[in-house]
């Protein structure tokens, strides 16, 4: 059966599902032959996303790794919306006869809500001490799996800041060593798996597309 067939017999599944859990849940089908506009069908709207809005960062990784070769599915890990909402999120993967990925069902569930209950109590039980260690708030700084709600530029963006971040000094003064290293690093990512990823990389660390064309060439061998 032709890929397009199989992830549109998920569709329904995607508006069940929303149904089923309620209005504090997003679930989104992503057709992965498509990073760039990779929503296909979705339901809810947690995270501002609408269809034709692509990957999310951890489901680049996830392309990147092939995680989905050793697993059917990833639950109930941390995820945060733009505005700095926490969510529980699962991804399922959806394979062809040949176990190929060729999709992602993915359900987002706002607990931020709960997390705040949770908070009052141990102030009113004084846990807090006990707690905070494994606390899960609501600031956009605290640790996460995966961001919710980008656009594909904010998504390159975020990406590549992520990785830039770690490497203290001037664009210009970049090694060729480090300047290999870091496309490395958003090779990991799943930034040239983007529509323009080349560009963007090679303009935001000083090299000529051919020469990130030839590194990641010499990589994926």
């Amino acid at each position: 059966m032709p890929n397009k067939e199989t992830l549109e017999k998920y569709k329904p599944m995607v508006k069940f599902i929303y149904e089923i859990t309620g209005p504090n849940c997003e679930v989104i089908l992503h057709d992965i032959n498509k990073p760039d506009s990779s929503i296909i069908a979705l339901s809810g709207n947690l995270s501002g996303r609408c269809l034709g809005g692509p990957l999310t960062d951890m489901a680049l990784k996830i392309l990147k790794s092939k995680r989905y070769l050793t697993e059917d599915h990833v639950t109930n890990y941390k995820s945060i919306t733009s505005d700095g909402r926490v969510c529980r999120s699962s991804t399922f993967f959806i394979k062809d006869s040949q176990s190929n990925l060729i999709g992602i069902l993915c359900i987002n569930i706002l607990v931020s809500p709960l997390l705040d209950i949770r908070n009052k109590i141990d102030e009113l039980i004084h846990l807090n001490e006990l707690t905070k260690f494994i606390d899960l708030s609501n600031s956009p700084s605290t640790k996460q799996d995966e961001t919710l709600g980008q656009n594909l530029e904010e998504l390159m963006n975020s990406l590549i800041e992520e990785v830039l971040e770690n490497y203290n000094t001037d664009i210009n003064e970049l090694s060729p060593r480090q300047k290999n290293k870091i496309i490395s690093e958003l090779n990991e990512k799943g930034v040239f798996l983007l529509k323009g990823g080349i560009t963007e990389v090679a303009k935001r660390i000083g090299m000529s597309e051919p020469s990130v064309y030839r590194y990641l060439a010499k990589i994926k061998k």
